[in-house]
């Protein structure tokens, strides 16, 4: 009679189920930290967006001191700023407030301003910044 010879084979089965759950515990773990730091990443270009979006308010107001008529209206093309990481998308007069909308769009996370200003011949007035 052959003796059968199965001393190893339950050491094996047990060191390969540990070994498969650390890695799926490992795995889980490393995606758990890839999608945090995405959201890290995402925020923080929302952030940069924001002041990006504010800098382009900043450029419609000098471009409103330049040229009190200056107006970008709902059908116009957009004026992009590239170096800036904006556009200013809408520049329109009603009364006497000029109504600033910009997009800050640095990595497709944009962060839409608006902003009241008010031109008169003593300077610039900001009404209002959202």
């Amino acid at each position: 009679m052959k003796k059968k010879n199965n001393k190893g084979f339950i050491a094996i089965i047990i060191v390969l189920m540990v070994s498969g759950i650390l890695l799926a515990l490992i795995s889980y773990s490393s995606l758990e930290s890839a999608t945090f730091f995405d959201q890290a990443l995402r925020k923080e270009y929302r952030t940069m967006n924001h002041y990006y979006a504010f800098s382009c308010i900043d450029q419609a107001i000098l471009m409103l001191i330049h040229d009190y008529f200056f107006e970008i209206r709902e059908g116009d093309e957009s004026i992009d700023m590239p170096w800036l990481y904006c556009q200013i998308l809408k520049v329109e007069k009603v009364g006497n407030i000029h109504k600033i909308t910009t997009v800050g769009n640095y990595k497709n996370a944009n962060v839409y301003r608006y902003a009241e200003v008010r031109v008169g011949e003593s300077g610039v007035e900001i009404v209002e910044i959202k």
